[in-house]
């Protein structure tokens, strides 16, 4: 996004930065001002895409996971060593919307879903110039999200990302 506003804040924020980060950082007034936006994902297609991302990716990690099932059980099992790859998929997205007291502090708040629509709209409330979004990694063997989920599969997400699922308004549909 930096690119399409040349650079006009004047901060680089590490990638994927938490928004609480932001206004630490900022001075209050100037934060105020400014346009805050999130695009978010539908945890349980999010966890679809992270499985494939990790099969293309970094297919030495699914040794042993030969099914979506089994690599769900092994990605939430508590006692699974960190590794950034798997463990990034499983943060919550509001974490990055909120402020320590779970207020929300984003103005505008996209759905993947839907990322044309709501990156226009992020476009245009910026002064932007519409830009075509490509489609990029795309894996070439996923089917919709819902294929993938055992009612088991599905509880798991839904109670792991509770928050997003309550805050975002994201349901298993």
């Amino acid at each position: 996004m930096s690119q399409l506003t040349h650079h006009r804040i004047g901060s680089r924020f590490p990638r994927h930065s938490r928004i609480v980060a932001a206004k630490e950082m900022l001075p209050e007034d100037y934060f105020n001002t400014l346009f805050k936006f999130a695009i978010v994902r539908n945890p349980w297609d999010l966890q679809v895409s992270s499985y494939h991302h990790i099969k293309r990716e970094r297919p030495h990690i699914m040794k042993g996971h030969d099914s979506f099932e089994h690599f769900m059980m092994w990605k939430f099992a508590p006692d699974r060593p960190y590794q950034y790859h798997i463990d990034t998929s499983l943060q919550l997205q509001t974490d990055y919307l909120i402020d320590l007291k779970g207020n929300m502090l984003t103005d505008f708040v996209g759905r993947y879903e839907r990322l044309e629509l709501d990156f226009a709209t992020i476009c245009q409330t910026l002064s932007l110039p519409e830009i075509s979004l490509p489609h990029k990694r795309k894996a070439a063997d996923r089917t919709t999200y819902h294929k993938y989920y055992t009612p088991t599969l599905v509880d798991l997400v839904e109670r792991h990302f509770a928050q997003d699922i309550s805050l975002l308004g994201y349901q298993f549909e």
